[in-house]
């Protein structure tokens, strides 16, 4: 290729085909890259490590269960391990290794993070203070979070739409909770709920037009 110092192009011609300078062959042509390089041996690797965590944590757990049934059978305290492993290999794997989506990633921590916390209260007692005050703040972080994400990208967060849905659906979970008794302290879940409710009436003012026509492909409307 011949590059032209004068208009900063390059072609395949002797001459330049705007200034209609004779040129020379350039010797540091640079090319336009438009997608990332894919390294095959980094996501094997990248596999095999989640593969080889998955194993170990299954072991991990199978191991604790039998140790769990042999000494103290009477209390199963094997399902702290259980979902600590679980919480563990979703961060390894989805949100570490993985080139998944800003928002879904987002999406599987709270999810990861929320049945952490509800199994360790039910194991430790029930007191209730997962579902009281733990969880709805946890989704409101979530919720928080990806619209930051969205700042930052302006014109291409349509990208996270479904995944926003999914976290301001989320937002009203706190208050399933307490409709249903799980639940005793009103205000957080109130919070969580009217938060999101918020997220969408901004969506509503700020991008009307992209937002209802993403709603619409969503749902078919």
């Amino acid at each position: 290729m011949n590059q032209c110092p004068n208009c900063d192009i390059a072609t395949a011609e002797d001459r330049c085909p705007l200034c209609r300078t004779e040129l020379t062959e350039g010797e540091d042509t640079s090319m336009t890259v438009w997608y990332p390089e894919y390294d095959i041996k980094e996501k094997k690797i990248q596999t095999r490590i989640s593969r080889l965590a998955i194993l170990l944590g299954s072991l991990a757990v199978l191991i604790c269960f039998a140790v769990n049934l042999i000494v103290i059978p009477q209390f199963l305290w094997v399902f702290y391990v259980a979902v600590a492993v679980f919480y563990i290999l979703v961060s390894l794997s989805h949100t570490i290794l993985s080139a998944s989506h800003i928002g879904g990633k987002i999406t599987a921590q709270v999810i990861s993070l929320t049945i952490l916390l509800l199994v360790i209260d039910f194991m430790s007692g029930n007191l209730q203070w997962s579902v009281d005050y733990v969880v709805p703040f946890l989704i409101i972080a979530g919720i928080l979070l990806m619209s930051i994400s969205i700042l930052r990208v302006r014109l291409n967060w349509t990208g996270y739409f479904s995944f926003l849905l999914m976290m301001l659906a989320m937002g009203f979970v706190p208050l399933i909770f307490y409709i249903t008794g799980l639940a005793k302290v009103l205000w957080p879940s109130i919070t969580a709920g009217s938060f999101a409710v918020t997220i969408f009436a901004l969506l509503l003012v700020f991008a009307n037009q992209t937002f209802m026509t993403q709603l619409g492909r969503r749902f078919h409307l």
